[in-house]
Formats: structure tokens, sequence, C-alpha cells
């Protein structure tokens, strides 16, 4: 038995035969297209996918800010107009 991580789902064939009806009934939320009462894909939203996108690039740089913060007491101070 495979978890599905939406509240809402639809069958694939409701999703082929309509796919602005399920997005538009869905509303913003995410929701499981079903294949064999099984996930095969999830639809969400662009601003979702934003969102994702970002907690993923903030969490995947964690180290390297890290990393860089911890050097920050060995850096020399720079007039830019030196340069």
């Amino acid at each position: 038995m495979d978890t599905i991580l939406a509240s809402l789902s639809t069958s694939i064939s409701n999703f082929k035969t309509s796919p602005s009806a399920a997005l538009k009934k869905a509303g913003k939320r995410p929701f499981a297209v079903l294949v064999n009462n099984r996930p095969s894909f999830y639809v969400i939203s662009p601003e979702l996918y934003e969102t994702l996108t970002e907690m993923l690039f903030d969490i995947q740089s964690e180290p390297v800010i890290k990393k860089r913060l911890g050097r920050l007491e060995k850096a020399i101070s720079v007039d830019p107009k030196d340069l």
C-alpha cells in the first residue's frame, strides 16, 4: 500500500478527461493523481512550487553559509575605493 501525500486525489481517467476541472476543484491545494489507486504524480500550484524550491535552496545553502560565517572573523576589511 502506498501513502498518498495529499489530502485530495483524483483518478488519472478524471484528470485526463478534464485537467482544468481538476485544477479548479482543488483550488490552490495540491492533489495526487492516481493510477490503479496508487499515486502516480502530484499536481501543485506555481506558488507552492516556488515556496518549496526556495526552502530546498535554503536547506542546501545552510552548510556553505555556516562555513563562510565561520571564516568571517579572519576577513580583512577593504575599502572599495582602494580596488
